[in-house]
């Protein structure tokens, strides 16, 4: 596996090309994705990412919805490096969620349907929410048989789950693809100082089952009550049909989530992945995100 800071020294030339000539200090952020980092000098800060398509991030900051992009190019060797403002916030909270509900309804809504973002991501094969999701189904299923014989006490309950889960898909109905984040959890979304709200970490965004997201969003920070009002926001109907598509999508991301990415430098821990099957065992079984909600 390559070196998280394989660029280092490239990236710090770029920066003192493109904006100050100064030496700059470059601290990895927390995580094992791409190579990503938070670059300062003097009153200078801002966050390099490599190896990302750059229009995604260029198209969704036009509209305000991701932080401004400040220089794209590429790395002597092809790698992609993007430069964007360096943003002061956290990490929303539950209660975040809960308060300002319409605020990430709205956002979601503008970014799912907005036709610039839809342009720039890949082309599918089909619009059909059965065909995209049984593509999903089959990179997850990829994923899993490189690990599965590292955790031989739980491969046949995934195996089965997976095939439960196929059945599911197949048995999708209708069409509609939005432009959706695909890893939409509060880590990815910020809430900055002065009150706007960023998501962030576009590298899986592609068109998509709308489901994906806003059944992430409603199982992990939306009790039952809050839902209604929160499709009505984002502008979905709650129809027995997209409950189901929103649960079994919600299984898939669970089990997704926690198997490596590829071109990442994620480890898999075998030690530790039957306990972070909590959430996937939770949805497969109709039950509610076992955390609760409130922080």
């Amino acid at each position: 596996m390559q070196n998280r800071q394989q660029h280092q020294q490239e990236v710090q030339a770029f920066l003192q090309q493109r904006f100050s000539n100064q030496p700059w200090e470059l601290t990895l952020p927390k995580g094992s994705g791409h190579e990503t980092y938070f670059a300062r000098c003097n009153e200078h800060i801002y966050f390099v990412k490599l190896g990302v398509q750059a229009t995604k991030y260029q198209v969704v900051a036009s509209i305000g919805l991701t932080p401004q992009v400040l220089a794209v190019d590429s790395l002597r060797d092809g790698t992609s490096i993007i430069v964007q403002s360096y943003i002061t916030g956290k990490s929303p909270s539950r209660n975040d969620y809960r308060i300002r509900l319409e605020q990430f309804a709205l956002a979601i809504n503008q970014i799912h349907h907005n036709p610039e973002v839809k342009q720039v991501l890949p082309k599918v094969s089909s619009n059909l929410y059965s065909v995209v999701g049984l593509e999903s189904l089959a990179h997850i299923q990829q994923k899993w048989e490189r690990h599965k014989s590292k955790v031989p006490s739980v491969a046949d309950f995934i195996d089965e789950s997976l095939a439960y889960i196929k059945q599911q898909v197949k048995g999708f109905q209708g069409t509609g693809l939005v432009a959706s984040h695909n890893d939409i959890c509060n880590a990815n979304w910020l809430i900055s100082t002065d009150e706007q709200l960023y998501l962030i970490d576009l590298e899986s965004m592609s068109l998509d089952d709308p489901a994906v997201d806003i059944g992430a969003t409603l199982w992990w920070y939306y009790p039952p009550e809050l839902r209604e009002k929160f499709l009505i926001m984002a502008g979905y109907i709650n129809d027995m049909a997209f409950e189901r598509r929103m649960r079994v999508r919600m299984a898939m991301h669970c089990l997704n989530i926690i198997l490596p990415r590829e071109q990442s430098f994620d480890e898999f821990d075998s030690d530790s992945f039957d306990e972070s099957l909590t959430d996937f065992r939770a949805i497969l079984a109709g039950k509610e995100n076992p955390e609760g909600y409130d922080d």
